[in-house]
């Protein structure tokens, strides 16, 4: 048995099972980059607090008198 699987192993079978799981792999990790770029995107753009466009109050205190 021992001598089947090291016949597989020298045979392309194997370095074309491994060049398609590095392939996968990185293609999973760019896809997880991309998500995560999107989401940091998504969160500068729409839910960090800018400058507030209300006018201030009429019964505020004005401090520079």
């Amino acid at each position: 048995m021992s001598g089947t699987f090291a016949s597989l192993r020298r045979s392309g079978w194997m370095k074309d099972t491994e060049r398609k799981a590095k392939a996968g792999m990185y293609r999973f990790v760019v896809i997880l980059f991309g998500i995560a770029l999107l989401l940091g995107g998504f969160y500068i753009v729409f839910w960090t607090p800018g400058a507030t466009e209300r006018p201030p109050l009429p019964n505020a205190i004005n401090q520079s008198e």
